[in-house]
């Protein structure tokens, strides 16, 4: 679809998501049991459905949701290598993007950050690139102040909570030339988390377990075939390997989640279990 074509299909829906994103502007970024806030994004999905009249109270829900607000700073003689993994000077992340964004052009600032964040793809269980997939979409669509002001934050966000690889493994092995597989298992790995995270306190967890198994194995053979037919690498040809890098990747989430997020260590212990013969 052309971009005429996109603004044709989210005129109607422009005043409604701007609107969202305002609201979303003075809400927290992550919420206080840990989780990410997920407005932003949801409200633009929202919007590429067609779904107008559910956008506001997304919105409103998700800004009530509790947690920190932020507001931008715009920081004089900014060193974005120094600041690149600094969650506390997320104000002046946010504040550098606004002031490049409106200097250079959205186009421009997505073309020279996006790369340099990518090392980081899985910070955040991959939300800094999420939700700036989703502002891009939504700014390419139709370009106004409220959705510049969301891309600002999506790429603050991505490069305030900056980690290459695994954060909790030293630098120079996070820089290591690695199989490609590796990345393959960590999607995977993505895809347990999404599932169980939302089980850990719902009262019908037990029921509703096999049915977030199922979720996780579609949408990961899903994933696999696409990665095969994409990329040439087919990674059930490798399926040895490729269990062993799921196993070691939680483990290495045991250890994280021990030390960061007790509350989520049944996540990746639930996932070994399950992984044994």
């Amino acid at each position: 679809m052309g971009r005429s074509g996109r603004e044709d299909q989210m005129s109607d829906t422009t005043p409604a998501l701007d609107e969202a994103f305002e609201r979303m502007a003075a809400a927290s970024f992550e919420l206080p049991n840990g989780f990410v806030n997920h407005g932003a994004m949801a409200c633009e999905a929202l919007a590429m459905l067609d779904c107008t009249d559910d956008i506001d109270s997304w919105a409103r829900r998700f800004a009530r949701a509790g947690g920190a607000s932020v507001d931008p700073v715009v920081p004089a003689g900014f060193e974005w290598r120094q600041a690149l993994g600094d969650y506390h000077r997320l104000p002046e992340w946010i504040g550098y993007f606004t002031q490049a964004i409106d200097d250079n052009g959205w186009p421009a600032v997505v073309a020279t950050w996006v790369p340099r964040l990518m090392p980081a793809l899985r910070t955040a269980l991959f939300h800094g690139a999420i939700r700036a997939a989703h502002a891009v979409r939504a700014i390419d669509a139709v370009d106004t102040p409220p959705r510049r002001g969301e891309l600002a934050r999506a790429l603050g966000y991505w490069a305030a909570r900056y980690r290459e690889g695994q954060p909790a493994s030293p630098l120079a092995q996070r820089r290591a030339r690695s199989s490609p597989l590796r990345d393959v298992a960590g999607m995977l790995r993505s895809f347990d988390y999404a599932a169980r995270h939302q089980l850990l306190t719902h009262p019908e967890r037990a029921s509703l377990t096999p049915v977030a198994s199922d979720w996780v194995r579609r949408n990961g053979e899903a994933f696999c075939a696409g990665y095969a037919e994409a990329g040439g690498l087919d990674p059930s040809v490798n399926a040895v390997l490729l269990r062993a890098l799921i196993l070691d990747k939680a483990v290495y989430e045991v250890i994280y989640e021990a030390r960061n997020r007790p509350t989520w260590l049944a996540i990746p212990l639930e996932s070994i279990a399950e992984m044994q013969p």
